[in-house]
């Protein structure tokens, strides 16, 4: 494999890396936002973030069903991922997700 196979090898990482890291961070609230949009405010859809939405539904007697992406399973994948690196990234990345906003109680 030449230098410029594993460049590319590299980047591709790197940008599952970003998606993976995205999704686990990823919150619904965009989700809420589609459910009670009416029809007139359509346009709006375009700047949701509906990135950990796997399957949407919206049925005749107007009940709204969203799926999303398993949470458990993308930081399963992110944590084999980084412990191949084994540069501490990973530790510190799980660090991140567990600390509170300023201001949020238990």
């Amino acid at each position: 494999m030449d230098t410029r196979d594993k460049s590319e090898i590299r980047k591709n990482r790197q940008r599952l890396l970003a998606e993976l890291r995205k999704l686990a961070e990823w919150k619904n609230n965009d989700v809420v936002k589609l459910a009670f949009l009416s029809g007139e405010d359509a346009e709006q859809v375009d700047g949701l973030d509906l990135s950990g939405v796997v399957e949407l539904k919206r049925n005749a007697n107007g009940t709204f069903e969203a799926k999303f992406v398993d949470k458990v399973r993308v930081l399963s994948m992110l944590r084999e991922l980084l412990e191949e690196r084994r540069d501490g990234e990973l530790e510190s990345f799980l660090d991140g997700l567990c600390q509170r906003p300023e201001g949020d109680e238990e």
